[in-house]
């Protein structure tokens, strides 16, 4: 604000004192209402700059916690699944199984081929008698393609317990396999069943787990090693092994896993036993059936073949 000298030569000297006192009192009221702004406008800055670093540490603390719980590629259903075409198995591709997402469901198979689940515990000695028996043969099955199959890794407390963790350890290994190495996935299946320390007798470290792994795979997966060393899928072997025990499970009227193996055939649960290699068989027909008498109450049933043993090539060579 300013005043014309004219204007200030016509006042007297009294009234001169008191403009000079009103421009001094506009003058510091201005710069009072200047300071108070800018310091609004500071906290204002703080407080946007406070936010911002909270988003952004909120936001790694996010990701963090979902690329540590987010299942491997692969297993979008919790199991890798494994279809043949008369020559070879191939693992069904997959996106992974994310973060407080739902678990997908397996794909439903072709008229004639049987879908066979299996939550099998690395730690568990039945889950290993049940593959020597019949791992071969359902190997054989998929190859063929009669049979579907899909494994579900899992650490039950029970097993993990004895073993000294080596559910935990073994399971994800497994997950490390089917997300860097999913054709393999079969003989890495065999080695951890293998090497489970209740059958050998002979506890087993991370080292060991990697170094069986490593052989199973014919050689070493810098991606698989590295993902074992690090516990990579730890958490989510702890969130799927939940899950399973603690139930529903999915496509099967079966409340939870609370042995291992669980066998499902069309969601039927098996109850055979484990070191039998008739009893999967005769089931497997069992249901078979059971489902072509259903069906032929609504329309005319296809039928669907059963698989046949194939015998070992020991047997053959006889």
């Amino acid at each position: 604000m300013t005043i014309d000298k004219k204007q200030l030569a016509s006042l007297t000297k009294k009234e001169r004192r008191e403009l000079q006192r009103e421009m001094a009192r506009i003058k510091r009221e201005a710069d009072r209402k200047r300071r108070k702004r800018r310091k609004a406008l500071g906290i204002s800055g703080l407080i946007l700059l406070i936010v911002a670093i909270i988003a952004a540490v909120g936001l790694v603390v996010w990701t963090q916690l979902r690329l540590a719980n987010e299942g491997p590629q692969n297993m979008a259903s919790d199991g890798i699944i494994l279809t043949g075409d008369g020559q070879a198995v191939a693992a069904t591709p997959t996106g992974a199984h994310g973060w407080l997402e739902p678990a997908a469901s397996a794909p439903t198979p072709e008229t004639g081929i049987v879908p066979i689940t299996i939550y099998v515990d690395y730690g568990s000695k039945d889950a290993a008698a049940f593959f020597a028996t019949n791992g071969e043969q359902i190997q054989q099955w998929v190859t063929y393609g009669f049979v579907q199959l899909e494994v579900k890794p899992i650490a039950l407390d029970q097993y993990d317990d004895a073993t000294e963790n080596y559910s935990t350890l073994a399971a994800n290994a497994a997950a490390c396999v089917a997300n860097f190495a999913p054709t393999n996935f079969l003989a890495v299946n065999t080695a951890l069943l293998d090497a489970n320390p209740t059958v050998t007798d002979t506890p087993i470290d991370k080292a060991g787990v990697s170094k069986a792994v490593t052989t199973a795979l014919g050689g070493e997966n810098t991606d698989v090693t590295t993902c074992i060393n690090d516990d990579r899928y730890a958490n989510w072997v702890a969130t799927v092994s939940e899950a399973a025990a603690n139930g529903p499970l999915q496509s099967t009227d079966v409340k939870n896993v609370a042995h291992s193996p669980l066998v499902l055939v069309h969601g039927e649960k098996f109850t055979g036993k484990n070191d039998e290699s008739t009893d999967l068989l005769s089931f497997i027909s069992q249901v078979i059936a059971a489902n072509e008498k259903e069906a032929k109450g609504t329309k005319e049933s296809t039928g669907t073949p059963t698989p046949t043993p194939t015998g070992t090539s020991s047997e053959k060579a006889k």
